[in-house]
C-alpha cells in the first residue's frame, strides 16, 4: 500500500511528465514528417517501425531521467524514501526488487514499452483499422500515444528511484 502523502507527488509527476512527453513528441514528429507523404504500416514512410521504435527508446529516456532526479531527492531529504513490506502490492513488490543499475533499470523499461506497449498499440490500431496517416494525423496521435507512454511508464519508476534502500543511513553524516 502506497501512503497517501505520496499521491499528490506522483500524480504531479505522472502529469508532468505525460504533457510533456505529449508536446515534444508531437512537435518533433510533425517537423520530420510534415513535408513527407502519407505513412503506412511498413515501408520508406511508416508507423509501425516508429512506434517500435519510440517504445523502446522513450521509456529508456525517461527511466533514465527520472530514477536519478528521484534518488537525489531522496538523498537530499526532499521527499521521504519509499517503503515496500510484506503488505505491498505484488507490482510494487517485483518494482522494489528491480537492480541498482540505472543503466539495467533503463533496459528494463525499454524492453517493456517494446515487448507489451508497442504490440498493444499496432494490434489496436489493426483492430481499429489504421493503415494510413497523414503527417499531421501522425503527429497528432503520436503526441498523444507518446504522452499516454510516459505517464504510465513513469510511474514504476519513480517508485524504483524512490526506494528506501538509497537513503542515507540514520546517524550517518552526509
Amino acid at each position: 500500500m502506497i501512503d497517501s502523502s505520496y499521491q499528490p507527488y506522483l500524480r504531479r509527476e505522472v502529469t508532468t511528465n505525460g504533457l510533456t512527453n505529449a508536446f515534444f513528441n508531437a512537435v518533433i514528429c510533425w517537423y520530420l514528417i510534415k513535408a513527407k507523404a502519407d505513412l503506412t504500416w511498413w515501408g520508406e514512410h511508416s508507423f509501425g517501425g516508429d512506434i517500435l521504435a519510440t517504445a523502446l527508446i522513450l521509456p529508456w529516456i525517461v527511466a533514465m531521467i527520472v530514477i536519478p532526479l528521484q534518488r537525489r531527492k531522496v538523498r537530499k531529504g526532499i521527499i521521504q524514501p519509499w517503503y515496500c513490506d510484506s503488505s505491498s502490492s505484488p507490482i510494487l513488490r517485483l518494482l522494489n526488487r528491480f537492480p541498482q543499475s540505472l543503466w539495467l533499470n533503463g533496459i528494463y523499461f525499454g524492453l517493456l514499452g517494446l515487448l507489451v506497449v508497442a504490440p498493444l498499440t499496432l494490434l489496436l490500431l489493426w483492430i481499429v483499422g489504421a493503415s494510413l496517416f497523414t503527417p499531421m494525423e501522425y503527429a497528432i496521435f503520436k503526441g498523444l500515444w507518446a504522452g499516454c507512454l510516459a505517464a504510465i511508464t513513469v510511474l514504476p519508476m519513480l517508485f524504483v528511484g524512490l526506494r528506501a534502500d538509497l537513503a542515507p543511513a540514520q546517524g550517518s553524516q552526509a
